[in-house]
């Protein structure tokens, strides 16, 4: 007799079957990671590497290696290919993935140049359709220091001190001292500091107390990799200091010499002192004498000068009195005029000199640049014509911390200081030209004697903006008394003494015409 199945229980079986089918169709894989850490050197590669299954090929899933979050990955592999843009800073150009094992479900990550900054944990994270798995492997990073340095010195008891030193280690490592027969040796001081990698630079101290000790070594050790590295020195007998009759005697010797070198110096500045109060008192009178001539002599040559606003630059503002000036970053609708400038941010003086000796000063006070001197009336006004003697101008300057000479290859002035006023002399018919440092009566430069043909006016330049402004001294505002530098002279000649240089050296001769002291410059 035939039995026949129950159609409903038929029913139930073909309804799970089909429920089963998209399981069957995306079965789940795992994927896993070694659980012992891998181990690597500083400055060494290092290959983590995970597994999934079953054993079929990742080229068209997703493989994601990383660390704290997703995203920046270490590595993100997809579509058969690296994606270094969405790849970790750090981490660029030195972790990649090896692929020769991706048909066989080996995914392989390997860092080049391990850091200590790469020690921690990193996770495998694979992705296929919907389906993803992830698993965790751990680096960690050893380094092995230098050899040892070993340092001697002797304490003053006579008593042997070593140290011992060596960086690069990582983690802390450590230190020993031994005796040949494997003894240790106490440690009497240790330090231990983190450079900026992170890497232990270790230090250890031992005093040597006992006189059979002929050699000690120093040993690091790194517990994690099993390494270690030592070095070994030999030890002198313990210096024990005893004063001898001679080191006595040579003592006693060199205190007595030290003793009459302080007593022959304190006589020799004693005898200078004395001289050079006599010497004072001898040149006394014929001082005063010459200052009262060099007085009249400044006073006779003495002009006031103004500046001509016709000629001054479009950014150079005059003030009301015509002897101060600023240079802004505004520009004036002015006039253009052929005798004003329109490239230099100069201005002329409105007087004109063809004959005789002139002389004035300028404030510059503290201002960072400037140009002073003097210049022929027709110089050319327009563009960026050299400011040299060939071009008719003969000036001094400061500009980028150092003051200059306009000549031609621009001579360099090193001066005693700063000078915060500037005397200018002219002597027309001797073809001198000379600039004195008001603040100490110094002579800063004289240029070679020139023959001058027309007319020559005071001239000033400006090289950038600043509230402070040049500004000409009115005439008559003079010291009241001068300090001679210079050597006096039987006769006061009425320009400095010699020529300027024109080839780079720099003038170092004092003024034979007005030289004030610096308690009155600064007024």
């Amino acid at each position: 007799m035939a039995i026949f199945p129950n159609p409903c229980l038929l029913a139930y079986l073909l309804t799970l079957m089909v429920l089963q089918l998209p399981t069957l169709d995306s079965a789940p894989f795992d994927v896993s990671a070694p659980q012992e850490p891998v181990l690597a050197l500083v400055g060494s590669d290092a290959e983590l590497t995970c597994r999934f299954s079953p054993n079929a090929s990742s080229e068209h899933m997703e493989l994601r290696w990383f660390r704290q979050t997703r995203s920046p990955a270490v590595l993100l592999y997809r579509a058969g290919q690296e994606q270094e843009d969405q790849q970790m800073a750090e981490y660029r150009g030195r972790a990649t993935l090896v692929t020769d094992g991706l048909p066989d479900g080996r995914a392989t990550l390997r860092i080049r140049g391990v850091r200590l900054s790469d020690q921690g944990e990193y996770r495998c994270f694979f992705k296929d359709n919907d389906s993803s798995e992830e698993a965790a492997a751990h680096l960690k990073v050893a380094a092995l220091g230098a050899d040892p340095h070993i340092s001697m010195g002797v304490k003053e008891n006579g008593q042997i001190q070593l140290k011992c030193t060596s960086s690069g280690w990582f983690p802390e490592p450590e230190v020993q001292w031994r005796t040949p027969s494997g003894d240790r040796i106490p440690v009497t001081a240790e330090s231990r500091n983190r450079d900026e990698e992170g890497l232990f630079t270790v230090a250890a101290s031992v005093i040597i107390t006992d006189s059979s000790i002929k050699n000690a070594s120093c040993c690091i050790q790194n517990l994690l990799l099993g390494q270690e590295k030592e070095v070994e020195i030999s030890v002198p007998a313990p210096f024990v200091p005893r004063l001898t009759p001679w080191i006595v005697a040579v003592a006693s010797v060199i205190l007595a010499l030290g003793f009459l070198t302080i007593a022959s110096i304190f006589f020799t500045w004693r005898l200078y002192k004395e001289r050079a109060r006599e010497r004072k008192s001898e040149f006394g009178s014929k001082e005063r004498l010459l200052e009262e001539l060099r007085c009249k002599k400044t006073a006779l040559h003495e002009v006031d000068v103004t500046l001509d606003p016709d000629t001054a630059h479009p950014h150079l503002f005059l003030y009301e009195d015509s002897k101060s000036v600023r240079l802004e970053d505004s520009r004036q609708i002015l006039p253009d005029r052929p005798e004003r400038f329109d490239s230099w941010p100069c201005v002329l003086g409105r007087e004109t000199f063809t004959s005789g000796s002139h002389y004035w000063e300028v404030e510059v006070g503290d201002r960072t640049d400037w140009a002073i001197g003097v210049c022929r009336e027709n110089v050319v006004k327009k563009g960026f014509d050299p400011m040299t003697p060939d071009n008719g101008f003969w000036a001094v300057e400061l500009y980028g911390n150092g003051y200059w000479a306009l000549t031609p290859l621009r001579t360099p002035l090193r001066l005693a200081g700063p000078p915060r006023r500037v005397g200018v002399f002219l002597d027309y018919e001797s073809g001198d030209i000379s600039f004195y440092n008001m603040s100490d009566g110094s002579l800063i430069y004289t240029f070679p004697s020139t023959s001058f043909s027309g007319p020559l006016r005071p001239f000033f330049c400006l090289w950038s903006c600043g509230k402070k402004p040049l500004t000409i001294c009115p005439a008559g505002n003079g010291p009241e008394k001068i300090t001679v530098i210079a050597d006096v002279q039987d006769t006061v000649p009425l320009s400095p003494l010699g020529e300027g240089p024109a080839s780079g050296e720099v003038d170092t001769l004092h003024s034979k015409l007005i030289s004030f002291s610096p308690s009155q410059a600064a007024h």
